[in-house]
């Protein structure tokens, strides 16, 4: 018996006796979690995995999870940290979290682990259709079609540096998650820290607002964080990483065909408003399996609650119309709950009284006016 454990499911399934054929239109991160979890879930000598792509190259990417310690993805670990701080104003609040990890992994550990784990066949070329050899298809390509179009359209964009230093300058242990004593000129604008050891650490400018930047408006938060929040005027940068993530309220259709899938950000299991999406894709790819043992059909699942869609729209509607509230926002967010509850309630893993709880020592008034607004 296989035992499939996430950090939120505690379920055991039995291998399907079955051969399984997945095909996975493009061979990202998104496809190389969802064949660990059909692999773990169905037994891996039952299951091949096709994947096509343009390229073989893997992406400089990092992706970070929080939660319990997901056990199906646990070899692919880079960092991990039990304490988040958070800045804003003159203030700083340290939260240590009991079950719960801030996880760090990156595309090429998430691929090790999958090479590691299953068979998988590689091709380069075109992705232009479903196979219709195989058991299903699963499409990491966007995809116009939608189930709701976007009303509101902005991105989380970032640029960041490994940095190393000759003194110890960080703390191993505790992880900066939000850091909004930054400039606020130019949009929702914060720093967050991962460091790897007391002389390295990754410090990255994270923006909300409408389009990315020029790379040197990125460059001088970071040199001003470095020296005037963290006294650091010494350092290396040893690698940089940029990117941008859609923060929107689009929902596409995931259903392209028969047997014919879209997953992962195609798929529209990113969050609108933090820009994660790894838990998410592990649970949307278990839910999919188990219905596959008890039907034998791939369906994607129904979405989460339809308070959490709305609840996302309306910090969205904020971050476009009042960025000037957001910092203070999530600043109370984090500064008068129990840490462990936001993580939840941001992964959508909460019920409705604890967001009643939540939502009661927040701001009023931007949510107002937002749910005024359209």
């Amino acid at each position: 018996m296989f035992r499939i454990d996430f950090g939120f499911s505690g379920l055991c399934f039995f291998p399907m006796a079955k051969r399984t054929s997945l095909f996975f239109m493009g061979g990202g991160v998104g496809a190389h979690l969802y064949s660990l979890v059909a692999s773990e879930m169905l037994g891996k000598e039952n299951v091949h995995v096709l994947m096509r792509d343009r390229t073989d190259e893997v992406p400089v990417r990092t992706l970070c999870v929080w939660g319990e310690p997901a056990s199906l993805i646990h070899d692919a670990v880079v960092a991990q940290w039990a304490t988040l701080r958070f800045g804003f104003g003159d203030e700083t609040i340290v939260r240590r979290m009991d079950r719960m990890r801030y996880s760090q992994y990156t595309a090429a550990s998430i691929r090790a682990l999958v090479d590691a784990t299953i068979d998988v066949e590689r091709q380069i070329g075109e992705v232009n259709n479903p196979d219709a050899s195989s058991t299903v298809s699963f499409d990491s390509r966007h995809d116009d079609r939608d189930v709701r179009p976007a009303s509101i359209s902005l991105l989380q964009h970032f640029h960041g540096w490994r940095v190393l230093t000759d003194e110890p300058m960080f703390e191993p242990d505790v992880a900066t998650m939000m850091d909004f004593r930054v400039d606020q000129s130019d949009g929702v604008c914060f720093v967050y820290v991962l460091p790897y050891g007391p002389t390295e650490a990754l410090v990255e400018c994270t923006v909300f607002s409408e389009s990315t930047w020029q790379k040197d408006h990125y460059e001088a938060r970071l040199t001003s964080y470095l020296r005037d929040v963290m006294g650091i005027n010494d350092y290396r940068i040893s690698t940089t990483e940029t990117g941008s993530i859609a923060m929107c309220d689009r929902i596409p259709l995931r259903q392209r065909g028969r047997s014919w899938i879209a997953i992962g950000v195609a798929g529209g299991l990113t969050k609108p408003t933090t820009g994660y999406t790894v838990a998410r894709c592990l649970r949307d790819a278990e839910k999919i399996m188990q219905h596959y043992q008890r039907t034998g059909e791939f369906k994607p699942p129904a979405r989460a609650h339809a308070r959490f869609d709305w609840y996302d729209r309306l910090l969205l509607r904020i971050i476009r119309d009042e960025p000037a509230e957001v910092p203070g926002i999530l600043w109370t967010l984090f500064k008068r709950n129990p840490i462990e509850r936001i993580l939840r309630f941001l992964d959508e893993q909460t019920d409705l009284k604890e967001e009643i709880l939540i939502f009661w020592r927040l701001p009023w008034l931007p949510f107002l006016r937002a749910i005024v607004r359209r």
